[in-house]
């Protein structure tokens, strides 16, 4: 199925498990439950070590995550990316959360994630 012809409500159903466990994961310093959904490719970017250290600084400069709201998916063949924004305990402003899922043989994985 082309991720094209996904209603939101499906993607949300796709995208919203994966992004609780990359927030619980950051939230509570679990490199294996924050990266449980990568893909190959992506899970390569970053260690455990360094990923200690982006908890750290998100911990310090923004507290701890909350709710997020959806803002917007966008959709390609094999992919889609959804922006939400990302409340978190110690922050004033806004934190952009988005997630790029893409559909490899057939399952879903996380191929990006970032928070600004």
């Amino acid at each position: 199925m082309s991720c094209l012809e996904l209603e939101d409500i499906d993607v949300l159903k796709v995208a919203n498990p994966m992004m609780d466990d990359i927030m619980r994961g950051l939230a509570q310093r679990d490199f294996a439950l924050h990266s449980c959904h990568f893909s190959v490719a992506w899970k390569s970017t970053i260690g455990p070590d360094a990923f200690l250290q982006l908890c750290d600084k998100y911990s310090a400069d923004w507290g701890q995550p909350g709710q997020r709201e959806l803002i917007c998916i966008f959709r390609k063949q094999k992919s889609f990316t959804i922006i939400w924004d990302q409340n978190f305990s110690g922050t004033e402003g806004q934190v952009l959360g988005m997630l790029t899922v893409a559909l490899k043989g057939g399952r879903y994985f996380a191929d990006y994630f970032l928070l600004h």
